[in-house]
């Protein structure tokens, strides 16, 4: 066995940011936490050290302490925000549609989570829900589902094609996600049935679909502040957006 002073300078050399990934109830029923296993993969891959946040009603009194500890916030995919959540007004006026696989222990978690990233700067990209959360977190709304957008829109809610291309996105020129890209189309899974309607105070849309669904949020006062709509950890067809991320985490270590 090494030295403790060598373990503690062989890690020093070589970091791996922590990467906290927001969990999600277990909708088979029971009291679980669970994520899925390729957000897990995707943070590796990039180089991070992806470990699991728990979400209730207890950890989001303490989600500054959790957030300190944690050097990037992946905000995941899953079930609609409750419309008591986040302010009480996550939704657009007039919108009625069904939501479902709703948790407020889930919802009150991220709120306070993504607020202390947003405070001590720490980078977070927000995948699908995570995107919306983002936005309704800073005063953004969403529609309860795409068809009150209005106009002609195509499927989004293909949930059992995760990879597989389903339609083009149109990348802005110019934003953090078309430089982390390259490209200023790209072709993503689609896995949804909400999308967001006002843009929340100091983001920014970055990306939309062919029929005008937004599909890419930032806000450029932060380092990384970064939301998609689509699942990049499914369709894997953009590795550079989760090294950009864990980049972003690595910096904040030097």
């Amino acid at each position: 066995m090494a030295p403790a002073g060598e373990q503690r300078q062989t890690r020093s050399i070589h970091p791996r940011p922590l990467i906290g990934i927001c969990s999600r109830p277990g909708y088979e029923g029971g009291n679980i936490s669970a994520i899925g296993t390729q957000y897990a993969d995707a943070v590796q891959e990039a180089g991070g050290i992806p470990v699991a946040l728990p979400y209730g009603f207890g950890v989001a009194a303490i989600a500054k302490e959790i957030i300190e500890r944690i050097d990037g916030l992946l905000l995941t995919g899953g079930g609609d925000i409750s419309p008591d959540a986040f302010g009480g007004s996550p939704y657009a006026k007039g919108c009625v549609a069904k939501i479902s696989f709703m948790s407020a222990e889930r919802d009150v978690f991220e709120w306070a989570a993504v607020r202390a990233a947003w405070e001590l700067d720490i980078p977070c990209l927000g995948i699908c829900r995570g995107m919306q959360v983002m936005n309704v977190s800073f005063g953004g709304t969403l529609v309860r589902d795409i068809s009150e957008l209005g106009g002609n829109r195509i499927d989004h809610a293909c949930f059992a094609r995760g990879t597989e291309e389903i339609h083009p996105v149109r990348i802005e020129r110019g934003t953090q996600l078309w430089d982390i890209i390259g490209t200023e189309e790209l072709r993503v899974n689609s896995m949804h049935h909400q999308a967001v309607s006002e843009v929340a105070s100091g983001a920014q849309i970055t990306a939309w679909a062919p029929d005008g669904t937004p599909e890419g949020l930032e806000f450029p006062s932060r380092n990384f502040f970064v939301g998609v709509q689509w699942h990049p950890e499914q369709i894997r067809n953009t590795p550079q957006l989760f090294n950009a991320f864990v980049d972003a985490a690595l910096d904040l270590m030097v």
